[in-house]
């Protein structure tokens, strides 16, 4: 199986994209443009963010009325059947979308696609999970492969979120499930597991040949460093050992290994901000931003303050002392990171337009004067014989 959208049309269409940033910018004009949107024609039909949210509405409301109609025809059949006519219709709608809308059509996230996509996703499972009568392991098992099919194959960022949150209930699930001492291990296997994570997408993502996933693979990066964190702070756990694992505690006591999620709690937003400026990665960096702020709540919460201006001056605080120190550290260049916008030096008072096309067009390739033919010289060189 592979993507669905041809590679080099994607590829092209990435570059119109940058090509239209650099024109914003100012970097390069429009007849410049203009050359390379011909260089890198995309036949695909990608309209902008309000035209594809007004057709994926409009593609909601004509779908459901072809819902309807179904629904109307199997009104009167058994569970079953009503299963498999979900599971077909569902199987149909992603040879539509395969063979109508992308081949034939050209289109590549136009909303129409978004919509047929997920009306089909939720039509396959829905059929799989009432011919397994609904029992929670088939169901997710069945729900995580058509979300993950999706995911890879489309190319879409909001099924390999839902496929990424499925796998994560489907651990937990299990491990809840045996009880006893899987319950007690649960954040430390959540921890392991999104870890080994992030680091196959790190590994798929250094890939060039899996370079059209590169979105996919940020973002299951990203989940998997903000579930890492969850899974080790404290608040998270103690909340949920209490209200689902029915873990009763008696004033002033603690949960069990409070000291490791207190130490989780506090470490793991550092190591994220390290990782990130040491590796040149801006995922955990961004991350560990956000996790700063998950821990000072968490400490908020349970230490907190008796006014509520006192609470948001102290986390504000907190907050806009990690970012100056940031700040402040990236002055000069860091591990390659720096503060300064180097974009605008970098292209300053250069031709982009002829970076692009001789990166991309051959723009550099000497003229050859074709009337020139080696005569078959007798000493080494151009054109020669075998003979010295």
């Amino acid at each position: 199986m592979k993507c669905a959208y041809p590679t080099t049309w994607l590829y092209n269409l990435e570059v119109i994209k940058e090509a239209k940033r650099w024109l914003k910018a100012g970097f390069i004009d429009g007849p410049q443009f203009k050359t390379i949107a011909e260089a890198h024609a995309s036949p695909f039909y990608h309209p902008n963010f309000t035209i594809r949210a007004l057709i994926f509405i409009a593609s909601l409301i004509g779908l459901s009325g072809v819902t309807g109609l179904l629904a109307l025809m199997v009104l009167d059949t058994s569970p079953s059947v009503v299963s498999v006519v979900c599971l077909l219709y569902g199987l149909g709608s992603f040879i539509l979308v395969d063979k109508a809308i992308i081949r034939n059509s050209k289109h590549y996230k136009s909303g129409l696609t978004e919509a047929l996509i997920y009306h089909a996703c939720g039509f396959v499972i829905g059929g799989l999970a009432g011919l397994v009568d609904f029992k929670t392991v088939p169901m997710l098992l069945f729900a995580l492969v058509v979300l993950s099919i999706t995911a890879f194959r489309y190319l879409d960022l909001l099924a390999t979120v839902a496929a990424l949150l499925v796998f994560s209930y489907l651990i937990f699930h299990w491990l809840f499930s045996w009880g006893g001492v899987f319950q007690q291990v649960i954040p430390f296997v959540f921890i392991l597991v999104f870890i080994a994570v992030y680091l196959l997408a790190k590994k798929f993502k250094r890939n060039m040949e899996l370079s059209v996933w590169a979105n996919n693979l940020l973002l299951v990066e990203s989940f998997s460093l903000l579930v890492v964190y969850l899974s080790g702070n404290y608040l998270v756990v103690r909340e949920l050992s209490i209200n689902m694992m029915g873990l009763s505690l008696a004033p002033g006591e603690d949960i069990p290994f409070a000291f490791v999620f207190y130490g989780f709690t506090a470490i793991i937003p550092a190591i994220y901000l390290y990782l990130g400026i040491r590796n040149k990665d801006a995922v955990p960096m961004r991350i560990g931003l956000l996790v700063v702020a998950l821990s000072l709540f968490t400490i908020k919460y349970y230490i907190g303050f008796d006014q509520m201006e006192t609470t948001l001056t102290v986390l504000g605080a907190g907050l806009l002392a990690t970012g100056l120190l940031l700040f402040n550290y990236l002055k000069v260049m860091r591990h390659g990171i720096t503060r300064e916008v180097l974009l605008s030096q970098k292209w300053a008072g250069a031709n982009a337009e002829a970076f692009i096309v001789s990166q991309t067009m051959g723009g550099n390739q000497a003229n050859i004067d074709e009337a020139f033919r080696g005569k078959g010289g007798d000493f080494g060189g151009g054109g020669s014989s075998g003979s010295f």
